[in-house]
């Protein structure tokens, strides 16, 4: 659990002042939670394989720092590596909640500085999980078990609504499958077979957004196809608009749940 720092409120105004001041875009103003707002669980998962190039991964970190701003008081946000081999690794996990407002019948001042200096930290740490420094061979891509993982955190949160957002060429790459030029595809029922015998993860209500997947050859369709059967047979949503290869940015809601 990293451990953010703590910047005092009139530092974070000053610096906020001076960006703006000198040309920069400044932060958004935060938006307000109403009365009837669901908090949202927002799953960001990073695939940082060898199939995915440097560029990626700053489109990845450009995508994240600006989705942060969407952030809402009481929001949860969980960053996950996507596993290599199998779920007997010990994931790369990161957890923290979006700081709540200090009372809930009024707007107070220090709750938008908390949440700026909240954004902001988180930004910075993030970054591991996109740099293009000191990336070692994978071994593999199990995109397939690290959604088991993404099923216990919708499950720790069931009051929340939740935004998986895969950054990933979906190309899921080990000794069961390995889609990577369609060396070892799934046979036609390999989906409906396991949820007969109950293997499948529960992503049940779930919006998937994935980001870095290609579309435009007959294999990356057939990619597509079969995440998209997967997703429908889990429960998620995953609407065609959200599998993208190089999405301009990730909406606030993209399968209009809120």
């Amino acid at each position: 659990m990293m451990r953010l720092s703590r910047l005092a409120p009139l530092a974070v105004l000053l610096v906020l002042a001076f960006v703006a001041g000198c040309g920069g875009d400044p932060p958004p103003p935060p938006p307000e939670a109403s009365d009837d707002h669901v908090p949202e669980l927002l799953v960001l998962v990073y695939d940082r394989s060898s199939s995915i190039v440097d560029h990626e991964l700053e489109h990845y970190q450009e995508l994240t720092r600006s989705r942060l701003e969407t952030l809402r008081h009481g929001d949860h946000l969980v960053a996950l590596e996507i596993l290599e081999l199998s779920l007997q690794e010990d994931p790369n996990r990161w957890s923290q909640p979006v700081p709540t407002r200090e009372r809930q019948d009024r707007v107070m001042p220090r709750d938008s500085v908390n949440r700026a200096r909240f954004i902001q930290d988180v930004r910075d740490y993030l970054v591991r999980y996109t740099n293009t420094d000191e990336r070692e061979p994978a071994m593999g891509t199990d995109i397939l078990s690290t959604l088991h993982l993404v099923a216990a955190e919708l499950s720790a949160y069931p009051h929340h609504r939740a935004t998986v957002v895969l950054f990933s060429d979906m190309l899921q790459a080990n000794e069961v499958m390995n889609m990577e030029g369609l060396v070892r595809m799934p046979h036609a029922r390999w989906i409906e077979e396991q949820a007969e015998r109950g293997t499948l993860p529960d992503l049940s209500g779930a919006c998937i957004v994935v980001v870095g997947a290609r579309v435009d050859t007959s294999a990356s369709q057939r990619v597509r196809d079969f995440w998209e059967e997967y997703f429908e047979v889990t429960g998620a949503v995953l609407r065609p608009g959200n599998y993208q290869h190089r999405a301009v940015r990730i909406p606030a809601d993209p399968c209009g749940q809120g």
